[in-house]
């Protein structure tokens, strides 16, 4: 039934985004449209619990997500586009220093426990830009990206993504991901980690909010691309943060653990 809706926003969406393209091209029509939509996510989201509010928050989500994709693929300005409105409706916007690669995330509103973001990912290809769309299941692991880095090496560049997930009032994660730009396709797969058994395209790791609670601030993952080193916090068996880091460093084609 999930996929049934969303196709038909989709075709409904796509059809309504060929119709006035002609008319909406500018930075600024594009980013007053995406902000109309995105106003309603937020106030259905505000009054879910209301009699279909919620049925109207997964559309009112649907149609901002193939919107966004839709302006993003279309016009390979938004790449660059500051889009201050919606960052103060609260949606985050990462990009990388060489603007090939940008991330947009935003809270659907449609989490029980925790938060549940979809995203889209859109790079550049050429003269072009491409968008992916990201959505999760409500419950499943839902994250923002608020930092990209850029690590290059070997002739080949990777976006480091850093990304949040708040699953519950008492339980939280974090992670990096590598992204590359590969023969016009982007790869989310990167193999940027060796550990002793494996090789991998991310680190994650999840902590007990309340042991963070009552910090001003907290250690977060961070690259060094000068020391050619992922610093990433290291937190305890029983779930808590500590301040204390993990290194890993580049070894001249993966990045591996320094032993302490």
């Amino acid at each position: 039934m999930r996929s049934f809706r969303l196709i038909f926003i989709f075709c409904s969406c796509f059809i309504t985004a060929h119709s006035f393209g002609q008319t909406i091209s500018s930075p600024q029509a594009i980013e007053d449209d995406l902000l109309r939509i995105f106003k309603r996510v937020n106030y259905y989201g505000t009054h879910k619990k209301e009699f279909k509010a919620v049925d109207s928050l997964k559309k009112m989500n649907s149609i901002f997500a193939f919107k966004l994709k839709y302006y993003t693929s279309k016009y390979p300005f938004t790449i660059s586009q500051k889009f201050t409105s919606l960052i103060k409706e609260r949606m985050v916007i990462a990009t990388s220093a060489d603007g090939m690669f940008r991330t947009y995330s935003w809270d659907t509103r449609l989490g029980n426990g925790g938060y549940d973001f979809d995203n889209i990912l859109q790079y550049k290809v050429g003269a072009q830009t491409l968008s992916l769309l990201k959505m999760d299941p409500p419950g499943k692991e839902a994250y923002w990206f608020p930092k990209i880095y850029m690590f290059t090496a070997n002739n080949k560049t990777m976006y480091l993504a850093v990304y949040n997930s708040v699953m519950s009032a008492t339980k939280a994660g974090q992670g990096i991901r590598a992204y590359a730009i590969e023969k016009g396709v982007l790869n989310g797969r990167v193999p940027m980690v060796k550990t002793p058994t494996a090789v991998l395209s991310r680190l994650y790791y999840e902590y007990d909010l309340n042991s963070v609670a009552d910090w001003d601030t907290f250690p977060t993952i961070t690259v060094d691309a000068k020391a050619q080193t992922i610093l990433a916090p290291l937190v305890d068996y029983k779930g808590k943060m500590t301040r204390r880091f993990i290194t890993y460093k580049f070894t001249g084609q993966f990045f591996e653990k320094v032993k302490s």
